[in-house]
């Protein structure tokens, strides 16, 4: 203050005397809207004068207000200083371009300050402490503000990430502010554009004075998932089978990524390996011959896998060809063929039950009253066609294979005719072969030469049995027909032992896949049934990996309505302890599914383990079975009141009792089972999902 005084005083001690006698303090050449003006200005009148002295703010030719009025009294010569303070916020300054300047007068003395501009420009300098970020980061900017007019900025600053939809405000203090923003796990990857604005207000909080700049930062792409997608869930041989592996990041976008594919059939035999691009679309041609069954899709995409399952179906297909008048058929589909087929000898059909496993041929004989032929083969499934023509003789339309061709031509009344026959035949030959042989033979008469006593008499022949027999065989052998297998009598059949009942003799049953007989057995089962409640595509996944865990361990599944039913029996687990089986099982995929409903909130389950007697069979591979009770039915009966827990029946808790944990449900009979004692690999599997769904 002090100095500025003495600035005025040396002004107006160098002006000459007819200067002005009011002095102002030099301005800033910029002020923003809403800063405070204090100005020294000092008044040195010529003469004592009592008068009143005004300042006024012009800006342009059209704006002038009075910002100072105060009667004052000054001594001749005598300095009068007197502080001028005004503040900016008049609302005729907010849009203002035109310089200002002040205006003082005092005892007809008029003196115009220098003139100065108003902004409303805040300049921002910021810093941002990363510029490449990965999902989950913290977003970190920091930076200063001042106004115009050089004064330190105590307002607002606002932060805008317009492409993730976030916003963080703080205040400056001083000039200085610092932001932190969390960036969500799910933010999209690339470049993003930022944006900071300060503001200042009044004294109505409204906004006076503005300032902004923009900056860029970068946000990592993260793989989260990879996902199986498939065009159809089943396959058909002769098709092709199309599928994708998309690699997702964090945000579900996709990524390109190298994929370790595996294509596994049934029983977990390795198809396909190699190694593919994810978002490629994926074909897999499937022949006649392929196994049909579940196969399995594996991914491995930098350590995530994923696995999905697809039915191969099962196709029957017959391929027929005519040779002369024999009839081929051969079962060139992927399943066995058990059926009738029709085969059309001109307009005549005959109906024949074929049962060939997948490769197996059989050969008919057709026969029919002289006469050339079309033939013609219709399937079961209804696919006609026609062979071509044959020539064929016989008595009427007959088709049979070798073996009733055998049996009709060896128990034909006319066989046995003419065998009976040729028996007799034979055996009159013989009978007459020997009279002939024992008839005595004339001796030849005497030759005049032979009158002499040195006549050759010839030497007689003593026919004795041995010599007769040896005789006969050699003078017959070359005659004789070999009848010896008339006398061969069939074996008899070896009766069953006592303790085999309503059996005759043991029969050797067809090994089928399991390498068990083909023929019915009563045996202890646990079956477990799963109830679903929703359709969608992640359900039906998740379903797929929870029924993979059983058929991992043996079990069979079939659908029933609603259901999914797990059937444990030793005859396919080769287990007799199939109640812990099935509940160990059932534990793994409960977990399955309360992993999918924390991570989703579409579609309940439900689950039910119950044990019986069925009466089960395998024939042509295939295994079948009877329930005697309400194995089935009691199962989808828990599975339906369980609402995501495991329910058991009273049986299996008492045969598991001391390794499965269970508390009384409020139905009768029934157990939730809260805990189960395993020891195998899978402890540790079921107790982490167990932990998480707590």
């Amino acid at each position: 203050m002090k100095l500025r005084v003495m600035i005025v005083l040396l002004a107006f001690a160098l002006l000459p005397l007819a200067s002005s006698s009011i002095f102002i303090e030099p301005l800033k050449n910029v002020y923003n809207y809403g800063d405070q003006i204090s100005v020294d200005t000092v008044i040195v009148p010529s003469t004592t004068t009592a008068s009143h002295y005004i300042v006024d703010l012009k800006c342009g030719t059209t704006i002038s207000y009075n910002i100072f009025n105060n009667f004052l009294q000054a001594q001749s010569g005598i300095e009068k200083p007197v502080v001028v303070v005004t503040e900016l916020l008049n609302p005729l300054l907010e849009n203002l371009t035109d310089p200002c300047y002040l205006r003082a007068s005092f005892g007809g003395e008029l003196v115009n300050s220098n003139t100065f501009t108003l902004s409303k420009v805040l300049n921002l300098e910021s810093e941002l402490e990363f510029d490449s970020l990965n999902p989950g980061n913290t977003f970190r900017i920091s930076g200063n503000s001042i106004t115009k007019s050089g004064v330190p900025v105590n307002g607002f600053v606002e932060l805008f990430i317009p492409s993730l939809n976030l916003y963080k405000s703080s205040i400056i203090t001083d000039g200085e502010f610092n932001l932190t923003i969390y960036l969500p796990l799910n933010a999209k990857s690339g470049e993003h554009d930022y944006k900071l604005e300060v503001h200042n207000t009044d004294y109505n909080s409204k906004k006076i004075n503005f300032g902004s700049n923009a900056g860029k930062f970068t946000i990592g792409q993260i793989l989260k998932e990879v996902k199986i997608n498939v065009n159809e869930e089943n396959a058909k041989p002769e098709s092709d089978f199309i599928f994708r592996v998309d690699a997702i990041d964090q945000a579900g976008d996709i990524i390109l990524k190298e994929v370790s594919l595996t294509i596994n059939q049934p029983k977990g035999i390795p198809f396909i390996k190699k190694v593919i691009k994810s978002g490629e679309d994926q074909k897999i041609s499937f022949m006649l011959s392929d196994l049909p069954g579940y196969w399995s899709i594996e991914t491995d995409v930098e350590g995530i896998k994923n696995r999905k399952l697809f039915y191969l179906a099962e196709v029957n297909r017959l391929q027929s060809s005519l040779i002369d008048d024999t009839l081929i058929i051969t079962n060139i589909g992927n399943a066995l063929y058990n059926g009738p087929i029709e085969i059309s000898v001109g307009d005549i059909v005959e109906i024949r039950q074929i049962k060939l496993g997948p490769g197996q041929t059989e050969k008919l004989s057709i026969s029919a009253p002289d006469g050339e032929y079309k033939i013609a083969i219709v399937d079961k499934e209804g696919e006609a066609k026609e062979l071509g023509s044959a020539f064929l003789t016989g008595n009427a339309v007959k088709v049979t294979n070798f073996k009733e061709d055998f049996i009709y031509t060896f128990t034909s009344p006319l066989i046995w005719w003419l065998g009976v026959a040729l028996l007799v035949l034979v055996v009159i030959l013989v009978q007459v072969k020997i009279r002939i042989q024992k008839m005595p033979r004339p001796s030849p008469a005497p030759s005049p030469t032979t009158q002499s006593d040195n006549v050759f008499k010839p030497s007689k022949i003593e026919f004795t049995p041995n010599t007769r027999s040896n005789i006969d065989s050699k003078t017959t052998s070359s005659k004789k027909f070999d009848m010896s297998w008339l006398n061969n009598k069939p074996k008899p059949i070896v009766s069953a032992p006592a303790s085999v009942p309503f059996s005759t003799a043991p029969k050797v049953n067809p090994v089928n896949l399991f390498g068990v007989e083909n023929h019915g057995i009563r045996e202890r089962a646990a079956a477990i049934a799963l109830y679903v409640t929703s359709n969608s595509p992640a359900v039906l996944n998740t379903m797929n990996r929870a029924l993979s865990l059983a058929q991992e361990n043996g079990a069979k599944v079939y659908v029933d309505g609603d259901y999914k039913i797990v059937l444990f029996s030793p005859r396919l687990t080769r287990n007799q302890d199939n109640e812990r089986s099935a509940v160990n099982v059932a534990r793994r995929m409960q977990a399955i599914f309360l992993e999918h409903m924390s991570m989703s909130s579409e579609g309940n389950f439900g689950l039910g383990v119950s044990d019986g007697e069925i009466i089960s069979e395998i024939e042509g591979g295939k295994f079948h079975f009877t329930s005697t009770g309400n194995l089935i039915s009691y199962a989808k009966r828990l599975a339906h009141a369980s609402n995501a827990k495991l329910l058991i029946s009273d049986s299996i808790r008492r045969k598991l009792i001391s390794t499965v944990k269970a508390e009384k449900s409020p139905y009768q009979g029934v157990w939730e089972v809260t805990k189960v004692i395993d020891y195998s690999p899978s402890k540790d599997f079921i107790k982490r999902f167990s932990d998480r769904n707590k």
